[in-house]
């Protein structure tokens, strides 16, 4: 298996020169996430349309067992991006300029990646960010702290681990250009962070009882207040979808699938955990859109033997899939990139 890059540019590009030329602003790349077996070659992200057709050109599709996604994102919220207000900051700050419609569009673009950069070097600015990013994991808190299912609990404090780091990310001038993976030694390269958080980090991952989760994650929480509360005086403040979609979910979602595994066979319980409780989000929301049984990846997790979660993740893929097939759902599936590209012409 090798992560095609070059040749999916090359194809969206035509794509857009051929069928869409008036409604595609911006084609952006970025490295991504990749594992690194698939190298960091620089690949298609995602798009803004420049139209409603435009919107037309989104893809998500598997070849050769790699899942790719070709998607979408307004003007506005790329803006929104420039006002660090999602975790996909890399998308816009790292993103490299594959095709533009015109200068215009090119220099739109270029000047919300020079407006990011202006934010995050602003002091005032990152700290009230942080804090909404605090307030955030908080607000998870409160809801987490009433669940029972070790399942939940885990999913919960992934997340608010998750607000929290953003938070000291931000506070740093910076974002998680990693996402959610290789936390650790992100966290290690900031001039700034709460004394003992990356210890109690390391505890909630290997933490295997419920209260014990809670109270980790509430420990995390208060940490990160007091050393946000200590560098400043301001107080902070406690249709239904057809199965085709569900295709498409799963057509982007089979890389996922695919790192977890191999972080698994890895032994590598942090980078599992992490991606770990992003899927087991993606798990409860598809289970409430499409009536599917519950998927309980995060309640087997073990750091010590990772041979159980990805079990689980296996049959939790092979439970998706054979429900799709049910619904007489076609996935776009090819084994090689000359099958992809005779079904695309």
């Amino acid at each position: 298996m090798k992560y095609l890059s070059r040749p999916l540019i090359d194809w969206a590009i035509h794509e857009i020169e051929t069928k869409y030329p008036e409604d595609i602003s911006i084609l952006v790349g970025h490295k991504g996430w990749r594992i690194p077996e698939d190298g960091e070659e620089v690949a298609f992200n995602f798009f803004i349309p420049a139209t409603d057709k435009g919107y037309s050109l989104a893809q998500t599709f598997i070849i050769n067992e790699i899942g790719y996604d070709l998607f979408p994102m307004s003007w506005e919220r790329v803006e929104g991006l420039a006002e660090v207000n999602e975790s996909l900051t890399t998308c816009l700050a790292d993103g490299i300029i594959l095709y533009a419609r015109n200068e215009k569009d090119k220099a739109r673009f270029i000047q919300l990646q020079q407006a990011l950069k202006d934010h995050l070097a602003d002091h005032s600015f990152t700290f009230n960010k942080a804090l909404e990013k605090i307030n955030s994991a908080m607000e998870l808190y409160k809801t987490m702290a009433f669940e029972e299912s070790l399942c939940h609990v885990r999913k919960g404090a992934g997340f608010i681990s998750q607000y929290l780091v953003e938070a000291i990310a931000t506070s740093n001038g910076t974002y998680m250009k990693n996402g959610p993976q290789d936390i650790i030694s992100t966290l290690k390269d900031f001039k700034q962070v709460p004394v003992h958080f990356i210890g109690l980090y390391e505890q909630l991952i290997k933490a295997e009882q419920v209260e014990v989760i809670k109270t980790l994650s509430y420990e995390l929480i208060k940490m990160t207040r007091d050393f946000f509360s200590s560098k400043d005086t301001r107080v902070i403040k406690e249709e239904e979808c057809e199965f085709q979609d569900l295709a498409a979910w799963y057509e982007e979602g089979r890389y996922t699938f695919r790192r977890i595994g191999y972080y698994c066979e890895k032994n590598d319980p942090f980078n599992s955990f992490s991606w770990g409780y992003h899927f087991q989000r993606e798990f409860d929301c598809i289970q409430k859109d499409f009536g599917l049984k519950e998927m309980d990846l995060l309640g087997v997790f073990n750091p010590n033997d990772l041979s159980i979660f990805k079990e689980r993740l296996d049959e939790i893929e092979a439970y998706i899939v054979s429900e799709i097939k049910a619904h007489g759902v076609k996935i776009r599936i090819y084994d090689t990139l000359e099958a992809f590209l005779n079904h695309m012409n």
